[in-house]
């Protein structure tokens, strides 16, 4: 009997300790559904008021909604993954001091006070942005709550797993009876340990994340190469063809492709700095403040390459289009912004000197007669943004258009029409 009944006592702190430990993993779970809470919480804040920015945006200025869209990816992510890095900066931190203040706390329990005591001592230690929380858990313990208690609020308020698995181990040896002091000294060696292994990981994981920068500017060379080389060239095979009697139906701009590319160099953005942020951190939310970056040299990159002006693009494709008498499907056609004011005579000037440049002597002598603009279709015209005659363009507001340009009897017709 007396053999049952130690047997019993010896099972009654497992019995405790997994009570304990079944209850732990409730709380942590809640505490991490709050956790998930406060951050989706935010997240639909700002995804809500980018929306409606971007509904006022493009109620005003239809013709900007991918300018309005971009805005809108910043105005979401940033606050988010500067919000993001506050919090994980704050858990880190907090993680980086708390061994030392276990440390402490056994140091003075080992001199002879009480856990409640020894964490009062502590409470006057620097622990960096640990200090508030240990003054605070100082005071409810001199307000009578017991020790389990005021450290599993603790641990609830912390947020982080490291904090939370070493508190349930010195909570179930406290309710087991066991030597406190020890397995404070161990769990603070054993803390401090893991810190330094996961500084380790992170400085080899970093080197995977450059790799997938360095990938990434590669990517984003050869896109900045194709916009400036093979898409111009586009549209000039595309009439090539349709000279040699092919269909004209279904043709892509060099606006489009440029469009295409933006895009695609945009979702690769965003997507390379989430795996960044998995590989180098261990978290997809790390890769936020990544995307954001990558992002931005995108964006950068593409402004310091921008598509060549209307008046430009118009006097390449008439110096490029055969003086051929045919219909309006032999014309080579292109996407632009009019952004200035120009005139016939200013199309004759620039056609003039690249004509020069490329020793086209069909067009050196090129007049302001030999060119004429013409509205198809246009809405920027009835609405005031744009006004076009036979010899000038007056642009009061930058406006995606159409053109087409083809080449009747004696003179270029650049005809515009909606995009």
């Amino acid at each position: 009997m007396a053999e049952d009944k130690k047997k019993e006592k010896g099972k009654k702190p497992d019995k405790a300790g997994k009570k304990l430990s079944e209850e732990f993993n409730v709380t942590e779970f809640l505490k991490k559904v709050k956790f998930m809470k406060k951050r989706w919480k935010i997240m639909w804040v700002l995804v809500m008021v980018a929306l409606f920015l971007v509904l006022v945006g493009v109620a005003f200025q239809p013709e900007s909604f991918l300018i309005f869209v971009v805005g809108a990816f910043f105005e979401i992510s940033i606050p988010f993954a500067f919000y993001m890095f506050l919090e994980h900066s704050r858990i880190e931190s907090i993680e980086e001091h708390f061994p030392d203040f276990l440390r402490d706390i056994a140091e003075f329990k080992r001199s002879g006070v009480t856990l409640s005591r020894a964490i009062q001592n502590a409470s006057h230690n620097d622990y960096g942005q640990l200090s508030p929380d240990v003054k605070k858990m100082a005071v409810q313990l001199s307000w009578g709550i017991s020790f389990n208690g005021a450290m599993l609020k603790f641990s609830n308020k912390i947020e982080s797993s490291m904090v939370e698995r070493a508190v349930s181990i010195i909570i179930a040896s406290q309710e087991a009876g066991g030597e406190v002091t020890s397995v404070l000294e161990t769990v603070s060696s054993d803390l401090r340990k893991l810190k330094e292994l996961e500084a380790e990981r992170k400085s080899k994981l970093s080197v995977y994340t450059m790799t997938i920068y360095v990938i990434y500017l590669l990517l984003l060379f050869i896109i900045i190469v194709l916009v400036e080389s093979l898409v111009p060239a586009v549209p000039k095979m595309q009439a090539a063809g349709q000279f040699l009697g092919g269909s004209s139906s279904g043709n892509i701009t060099e606006f489009e492709f440029r469009t295409l590319m933006f895009h695609v160099i945009m979702v690769e953005a965003f997507f390379a700095g989430m795996i960044a942020g998995q590989m180098g951190e261990g978290r997809v939310s790390a890769g936020i403040k990544h995307a954001v970056v990558l992002v931005l040299i995108s964006l950068l990159a593409f402004q310091m390459v921008p598509p060549a002006s209307a008046l430009d693009k118009i006097s390449e494709t008439i110096l490029d289009l055969p003086p051929t008498k045919g219909l309006a499907s032999q014309g080579l056609d292109g996407l632009v912004e009019l952004d200035s004011t120009f005139t016939t005579t200013d199309v004759a000037t620039s056609v003039r000197e690249l004509a020069k440049e490329r020793n086209r002597d069909s067009h050196k002598a090129f007049s302001p007669e030999d060119v004429k603009f013409v509205v198809y279709n246009c809405q920027a015209c009835a609405s005031g943004y744009i006004s076009i005659s036979e010899d000038k363009i007056t642009v009061k507001q930058p406006t995606m258009i159409r053109y087409n340009i083809m080449y009747s009897k004696t003179y270029y017709e650049v005809a515009f029409q909606d995009a």
